[in-house]
């Protein structure tokens, strides 16, 4: 743009600077709000077994009754959101180890066959942080097809599971609110070596 040298022009034409300047902040503030409001705070959940895990700030985080320390090694933690599960929860365990001698490939496929006794779905094999996984998704054909899904990591000879369940007959679990939250809770497992 440019600006008449005359005193008003040049008056003028730093006013409109000036209000394109704050215009652009502002648009920029407001993105910025929209884009970042609305994503929960995240806290790292750590076990004393050596794995770890982020989750939303506003979760709950339990165990079994009789468990005080969700944090005692090989006791299953249950991760709920604030309204309730009817949105999807979580929970990670530690499994069976691998027997030493066993092939990673070998002991996942045994384990998504023991581990739940529900029909399986779907199957995808990845890495979380370097570590061989598998997911499996599941069905329970007596409750109304409700479906659940199980995340198996392997540390060495040391097994994790991480399972959704929506508890919810007949809805796939992509439909639940917190399935994404579960995939970000996934890529956030560590297991100290």
């Amino acid at each position: 743009m440019s600006c008449a040298v005359s005193r008003h022009g040049e008056s003028l034409c730093r006013s409109i600077r000036t209000v394109g300047v704050l215009y652009g902040l502002s648009a920029s503030l407001l993105i910025c709000a929209l884009a970042f409001g609305e994503r929960p705070t995240w806290k790292v959940f750590s076990n004393r077994s050596g794995w770890s895990v982020d989750y939303p700030s506003d979760w709950k985080v339990g165990s079994c009754r009789s468990c005080k320390d969700p944090t005692a090694p090989e006791v299953f933690v249950d991760f709920f959101p604030p309204m309730g599960s009817d949105s999807g929860s979580v929970m990670i365990e530690q499994l069976a180890d691998k027997p030493s001698g066993m092939a990673v490939d070998l002991w996942l496929e045994e384990l998504k066959q023991t581990a739940n006794l529900n029909p399986r779905l779907k199957e995808q094999r990845f890495t979380v942080h370097d570590l061989p996984a598998l997911s499996v998704r599941y069905r329970n054909p007596y409750n109304g097809g409700e479906e659940m899904e199980s995340v198996y990591v392997v540390s060495g000879t040391r097994t994790f599971g991480i399972q959704f369940d929506g508890e919810k007959p007949g809805i796939s679990l992509e439909k639940f609110g917190n399935y994404g939250i579960f995939l970000q809770m996934v890529k956030s497992f560590r297991v100290k070596p």
